[in-house]
């Protein structure tokens, strides 16, 4: 009798490239969509530079013992904001480039601002007006820009939208202090 010799090919069967297919295709489902748009990772990092300037703003009306003004433009189309001296309402220059403090959202805005929509800048002063612009006094107190002079601060929001999601940047009267929720 002869035997005989099966040579076995190493290598894996159908059944197992199946599976191997089937469980990418279902992480691939997952993953994904997720990856597409990170709108709230966007609107994040926006928030994250406006709490600078707006920290970089109290610090230089405390140094420089003078108000120094937020002042937001919602129209016309690219929002903005810019940080201006009280004195004479001329825009502060920038600490690293030099160039005028000015920050531009949406399409071709500033670093960081890109895909960024300014909603609402309101800010209340005593008289319960609401205004487009505050600031921060010697102290670093905030306080409201009337167009005439100043208030001091009741209540300030900034809202920010990257696609569906909106944070909303709040200054605390008294303190300045900001906190972001989403809405």
């Amino acid at each position: 009798m002869r035997k005989r010799h099966l040579i076995r090919h190493p290598g894996f069967t159908l059944v197992e490239i199946l599976v191997v297919v089937v469980i990418i295709g279902i992480a691939g489902a997952i993953v994904v969509p997720q990856l597409g748009t990170r709108d709230d990772r966007t609107s994040e990092a926006a928030a994250r530079v406006m709490m600078a300037d707006l920290i970089y703003a109290q610090n230089l009306a405390i140094t420089q013992q003078s108000n120094l003004y937020v002042m937001f433009q919602l129209t016309p189309t690219p929002s903005q904001y810019s940080l201006v001296r009280s004195s004479d309402l001329t825009v502060v220059s920038h600490p690293v480039n030099r160039t005028p403090y000015t920050v531009m959202f949406g399409t071709g805005g500033s670093s960081g601002m890109q895909g960024i929509t300014l909603v609402s800048a309101d800010f209340k002063g005593q008289s319960a007006t609401t205004y487009q612009a505050f600031g921060f006094d010697e102290i670093g107190t905030p306080v409201v820009y009337t167009g005439a002079g100043s208030q001091a601060l009741t209540s300030g929001s900034i809202v920010i939208q990257a696609g569906q999601f909106k944070l909303r940047i709040d200054i605390e009267p008294f303190t300045g202090q900001i906190t972001v929720t989403a809405i």
